[in-house]
């Protein structure tokens, strides 16, 4: 594999900051008319590379906080609710949980359940479920905007329960402190809060930009990432989206070398709808994708001061090992990766399309005061304005920003110029048959997968002699993406190809998750038995994905052979 390295010095800082000074003129809600305003800048930008370009206006669920009010005691404290909370009004008294752990154990019934965190639907639907009728989170030294639902995307009848159904509010550690300390001290406290948001059905764009390949061919390589923004969003996602256009840009001067056609998209609906427009995008070019589209690139944040981490943005395994020798080149670091879970508009899993990254370069954690290694006080992984209105251009690092760039270009570029895409499919299949080693460990013995790991086995043999055989490139492209298609659905979800995981963690090859419960102590018989079933219908997913890929692989040898 030839590494398209010379791009990297042809990446224009300059470029991208013009261009993001342009996006953060917006203050970009989901499918407000600022948000539009940016879509049709950035579109103009990619009409003038000579792209193919189309708006498509997409009916998504989205949320907007609007405003509340939180009183203890008769007190104000400043509070903000969040997207996806219902409009509400509760009063009652607070019961103080110092962790998730603590809201197991008792009844709620009528209470307002204050919580260090941030609101997420794990905790959220625990509270729920033990009576909880209001919730206040506490943030450390600034509230960031997020979604405590568990619903990904826009919903169908089947997700209702996805969404919290109680008001929510979030406070700072050190406004709230004083009632924290008279709770612990036994203090019977009074709560009164109140929540209104915009939430509904509405319209949001979806931008795609479109350049053809000088040669027959239908695959493309796409790069993504959204432009709905809170606030003004220079970095999240201003950075990015100046990128992809710098990215376009670069593509279109080498269009007379590529060797599969390009894709650009900007979604909306990331941030106020829990990754609502990649969903629609999924849902409505499903067919597309999934004969076409070889690799997704997902491009969010970059460019921040003192994001100095490079080692942990997110990768599938077969796409790991080109961002190990571009990082590695480019930044001296050793790129670790990390497995993608529900986070950074990973809607593409049930397709079956590999991916490479999201928030790509992060704020590095250091030796902090309490002894522990983490971020400063103020600070988050994507800077200290992320999710804030304080997400401004002066916390973008020319420096940092052009060496993002670099990678983002030298990664796009291989992948768009090499005669076979660079994804180890191999990998994929020995991550395969890890999981199900470790899944087995689990299981104690109470559940067999013996039989699904030989087959792992030896679906891992026949991929590493496909990597290696000297096959024609369009049969090594083929069998690539056929692999893909087999194999990623198998690796990261419960089995809907059609569907989506919920937003909430989600642990590999989840379709065997009920091993969990299987192998407590607590369990009853009545509740075996019926986990037995379910995995066993596991099992049957697991194994026949894994003959798939065997036939697939066997025919394409078989054919070399003779």
């Amino acid at each position: 594999m030839d590494i398209y390295r010379s791009i990297a010095d042809e990446v224009s800082v300059e470029n991208m900051l013009e261009t993001n000074k342009e996006i953060v003129k917006y203050e970009r809600l989901s499918g407000s008319s600022d948000e539009r305003q940016a879509v049709e800048y950035l579109k103009k930008r990619l009409d003038e590379y000579g792209f193919d370009t189309h708006i498509y206006d997409c009916q998504a669920y989205i949320s907007l906080p609007k405003k509340c009010q939180l009183e203890i005691q008769g007190e104000k404290i400043y509070a903000q609710t969040h997207s996806m909370v219902p409009s509400g009004h509760v009063a009652g008294k607070i019961v103080y949980c110092s962790n998730q752990d603590e809201l197991k154990s008792k009844n709620y019934r009528g209470k307002i359940v204050m919580i260090p965190g941030w609101a997420t639907f794990p905790v959220v639907e625990l509270a729920q479920n033990h009576g909880a009728a209001g919730m206040i989170f506490i943030q450390k030294a600034v509230i960031r905007e997020c979604i405590p639902s568990g619903c990904w995307g826009s919903p169908t009848r089947n997700d209702y329960h996805l969404f919290p159904r109680i008001p929510i509010v979030t406070v700072i550690d050190t406004d709230i402190q004083p009632y924290v300390d008279r709770l612990q001290q036994g203090e019977s406290l009074e709560a009164e809060l109140s929540t209104e948001t915009d939430t509904g059905w509405r319209t949001i764009p979806l931008l795609i930009g479109e350049l053809k390949a000088p040669v027959d061919t239908h695959y493309f390589v796409q790069f993504t990432g959204h432009q709905d923004s809170w606030y003004y969003g220079a970095i999240d996602n201003g950075t990015a989206n100046a990128l992809q256009i710098e990215i376009a840009r670069l593509v279109k001067k080498h269009q007379d070398e590529l060797k599969r056609n390009f894709r650009i998209v900007f979604f909306s609906g990331h941030s106020h709808g829990r990754y609502a427009g990649s969903a629609w995008y999924a849902d409505h070019f499903w067919e597309d994708l999934y004969e076409n589209c070889m690799l997704n690139i997902n491009n969010d944040s970059p460019g921040a001061k003192g994001a100095e981490d490079m080692a942990h943005s997110i990768v599938m395994p077969d796409a790991k090992s080109l961002g190990v020798q571009i990082v590695k080149e480019l930044t001296g670091q050793d790129f670790v990766g990390m497995r993608p879970g529900r986070l950074g508009d990973q809607s593409f899993w049930n397709v079956g399309l590999a991916n490479a990254f999201a928030s790509f370069s992060r704020q590095k954690k250091t030796l902090q005061p309490d002894g522990t290694i983490g971020l400063a006080r103020g600070n988050a992984a994507l800077g200290p304005g992320w999710h804030t209105p304080d997400d401004l251009p002066k916390w973008i690092d020319k420096e940092n920003y052009l060496r993002d760039g670099k990678v983002y270009a030298e990664y796009i570029m291989t992948c768009l110029t090499e005669d076979i895409i660079p994804l180890e499919v191999e990998k994929d299949a020995a991550d395969i048959m890890n999981i199900l080693e470790q899944w087995n460990q689990e299981a104690k013995g109470k559940f067999d997968l013996s039989g699904s790991i030989r087959l792992a086995e030896k679906v891992t043999d026949l991929c590493s002699r496909f990597s290696q055989a000297p096959l024609s490139k369009d049969t090594k492209n083929d069998g690539i993406v056929k692999l893909c298609r087999i194999l990623i659905p198998l690796d990261f979800t419960r089995g809907n190809i059609y569907g989506t995981e919920p937003a909430m963690p989600i642990d590999p090859m989840p379709c065997l998750s009920p091993i969990h419960d299987l192998v407590k102590a607590d369990t009853s018989d009545m509740d075996k038995n019926a986990i037995l079933v379910e995995l066993t219908r596991s099992v049957n997913f697991i194994d026949h994905r894994l003959h798939c890929a065997i036939k697939v692989l066997n025919e394409i040898l078989d054919g070399r052979e003779n």
